[in-house]
């Protein structure tokens, strides 16, 4: 099966709209590459642990990539990404461009090698290629990873803000699903962090089956549970977290099955939400009975942590 890789060049000012249009378009996932990171002083947050490639990086502007299956990607994709640029007067020859390439899925890990290096991800968490290791030590914990055909590798605001949310969260008592586990390093991130239980849900079954491998890297593939399914609609089990790094018009779906899957005092760990559609989940939650406990911003992304009241 091949890929295809969509890249649309625009200004600063656009990225938020391109990349939620890219990910509504249904996208494996988005990559972006700003031109400002080679020059811009970085926030040593953490410690940079690589250096950057300029050859990876446009010279001007941002590039936004998404990344569809042939049989989901025609020419009307680009009609509508056009159209809604142009709806909200972003269209100027000079920074928007669109271009598309086949990438043959075997080549695929290869093209995410180019991007994918050692970095620390927040507080405790530092995230390590499945092709590279650095020197470890006890005060970390350490998540090997391989994003394969799915996506999730931490340096994204949303993945990075839930294992921040996680680390805050998780106790030893505590059973979980990360619903929509893509890569699955959030169910691994739950359980380094000591959780009784973990379940990965995701409606795609190369996602899961790309979490599953993930899971034997880091020696908890007998300790998670795997299952395909349609966010939390037939789930009959109760949990004591909620993980949900997706979309903000699909976090919507799931906010009352998210409460009603919770026990009492659970938490709703609610992440891939742009600025703008912050307040609207948030009221939705609290309209169900949720608490909002937390609330972070990085980037334009939001990640909202709520949770469910005692009865």
């Amino acid at each position: 099966m091949n890929w295809i890789e969509l890249s649309v060049t625009v200004n600063e000012e656009a990225e938020l709209i391109v990349t939620d249009l890219i990910q509504d378009m249904g996208s494996n996932g988005v990559a972006i590459e700003d031109s400002k990171t080679l020059t811009q002083e970085r926030e040593d947050r953490y410690g940079e642990i690589f250096d950057l490639d300029p050859s990876d990086y446009p010279e001007q502007h941002m590039i936004v990539k998404g990344y569809f299956t042939e049989a989901s990607f025609d020419d009307t994709c680009i009609q509508q990404l056009y159209n809604t640029l142009c709806a909200h007067k972003l269209v100027n020859e000079d920074i928007v461009e669109v271009k598309t390439k086949t990438i043959a899925e075997a080549d695929w890990e290869n093209e995410w090698k180019n991007y994918f290096h050692p970095f620390q991800a927040s507080e405790k968490f530092y995230i390590v290629p499945s092709w590279e290791t650095i020197d470890q030590n006890e005060d970390h914990l350490y998540i090997e990873l391989d994003p394969g055909m799915a996506f999730g590798t931490g340096d994204h605001p949303t993945t990075s803000m839930c294992l921040k949310a996680l680390e805050r969260i998780i106790q030893p008592s505590h059973s979980v699903i990360d619903v929509g586990t893509g890569s699955g390093i959030l169910s691994i991130a739950a359980h380094l962090l000591q959780a009784q239980s973990v379940k990965a849900v995701d409606l795609d079954e190369m996602a899961v089956k790309v979490a599953k491998d993930n899971f034997k890297k880091n020696h908890c593939d007998t300790a998670i549970e795997t299952a395909t399914g349609n966010l939390l609609t037939h789930e009959t089990d109760k949990y004591d977290v909620v993980i949900a790094n997706i979309l903000a018009h699909i976090i919507e779906r799931m906010i009352t099955d998210s409460y009603k899957t919770l026990n009492d005092s659970g938490y709703f760990i609610a992440s891939g939400i742009i600025d703008e559609k912050s307040e609207t989940i948030q009221q939705q939650m609290m309209a169900v009975g949720f608490e909002i406990v937390d609330v972070q911003h990085d980037n334009g992304w939001v990640c909202i942590t709520a949770q469910k009241g005692m009865p």
